[in-house]
């Protein structure tokens, strides 16, 4: 489903009832955020928003050890870090941020 439409999305997760969300949606192509940051927007930060409160919500009603086992994971862009240098440069978890666009 669209992950802006809140409503689907509830319907996903009571249907599915997951132990474990996996978010990977969001619009690519970086560079055209700049211009055309609308729908960058809309995708990545309100259905980002949704994603999260939806599974909030779902989390809430579930027993204790179903919310301890509960799990979300949100996988975002790299930009958020900057530029490598060259073929031997590594991100890692210490990795300062160094966004290299407004949309980064």
């Amino acid at each position: 489903v669209d992950i802006c439409d809140f409503g689907a999305l509830e319907a996903v997760f009571q249907k599915h009832q997951p132990d474990a969300v996996m978010h990977l949606a969001a619009e690519s192509h970086v560079d055209r955020s700049i211009d055309g940051p609308a729908a960058f927007i809309q995708t990545n930060l309100v259905g980002t928003f949704n994603m999260l409160e939806v599974a909030r919500q779902y989390w809430k009603a579930l027993d204790e050890a179903k919310q301890s086992a509960f799990r979300f994971h949100h996988i975002s862009t790299d930009e958020v870090y900057g530029d490598l240098e060259g073929t031997d440069d590594l991100f890692t978890e210490e990795t300062s941020y160094e966004p290299s666009s407004p949309y980064s």
